[in-house]
This record gives C-alpha cells, sequence and structure tokens, in this order.
C-alpha cells in the first residue's frame, strides 16, 4: 500500500475540493455551490490522478451538503459516472459514499441506482463523521476477510 506525499493530497477544482487522506486509501470530494456536469468531469479526472499507482480500493467520500445542482447535470454527471472510467464512481477501485440530506443527494442517488446508469447502491450519510467512522469501518472489514482468505 503506497500513499502519496501530504503536498500532492490536496486539489481544489472549481466546485469541488479533493482531499487524499494521509495513510488511508479514503478520497474526501467536497463539493461547494451550484456544481454543473463540468465539475463532476474535472473532479473525476483529478480523483484519477490522485489515486493513479494506487491498486488498493479507495473509498471516495463524496460531501453535498453545501452543494446544489440542476436535474440535468444530475443526468450528465450520471451518464458520465457510469462508463467505468478511471476516476468515474464505476472505476473498479472506487466505492462511492455520498454525504448530505437535500433533495439533490436523493435525486442523483435515485438516478444513479437506475440500470441505464449502473444499479449501483451507494452509501448516503447525513454527515462527514458517519461517513469516516462508515468508511473506516467498511476498510477494517475488508483487511480483515484478507486475511482471512490468505
Amino acid at each position: 500500500m503506497s500513499f502519496r506525499p501530504l503536498m500532492d493530497l490536496e486539489s481544489e477544482l472549481m466546485g469541488f475540493t479533493l482531499e487524499l487522506l494521509p495513510n488511508e486509501p479514503i478520497l474526501i470530494a467536497t463539493a461547494k455551490g451550484l456544481v454543473v456536469s463540468q465539475d463532476f468531469a474535472e473532479m473525476f479526472k483529478e480523483s484519477a490522478r490522485l489515486i493513479d499507482g494506487m491498486d488498493q480500493t479507495i473509498y471516495r467520500i463524496s460531501d453535498f451538503r453545501e452543494a446544489s445542482s440542476s436535474f440535468m447535470d444530475l443526468i450528465r454527471m450520471s451518464q458520465m459516472a457510469s462508463k467505468g472510467n478511471v476516476g468515474t464512481t464505476t472505476d473498479p477501485r472506487i466505492k462511492a459514499i455520498l454525504v448530505g440530506s437535500t433533495h439533490w443527494v436523493s435525486l442523483a442517488r435515485t438516478i444513479f441506482e437506475q440500470p441505464q446508469y449502473s444499479a449501483m447502491r451507494l452509501p448516503t450519510l447525513e454527515n462527514m463523521e458517519d461517513a469516516l467512522v462508515y468508511t473506516r469501518t467498511q476498510i477494517a472489514n475488508q483487511t480483515a476477510k484478507a486475511l482471512v482468505d490468505v
């Protein structure tokens, strides 16, 4: 397991701030304000850059508590995210977790769960603390399973 130096762990984009937590396979994408499909495209591209060379599962926590979007941008984002490209939500290395309780988060999750997009169930939590506890529990369970399988 390798991680990047701290200076390369954080990246700010239009609409998103990305941070790869030190010594953990957790990438936090924080959205603020009005996010459009281009913001998501840039976030996926930057996610790919930050996790380049990492072969383990990466947990991307996307915090949308202070963000909004439009219905059309959510559809476009879901189309981009469901293609399986590097850095997207359906990249096989990425496990996505959503944070937020606005109608936009609920709508995005509902769209993404549709068969034409990915049919993936995305864990959704109300705050970052719960998301980190959930994610770290998932990592611990994955590690424990790997040790049992050896």
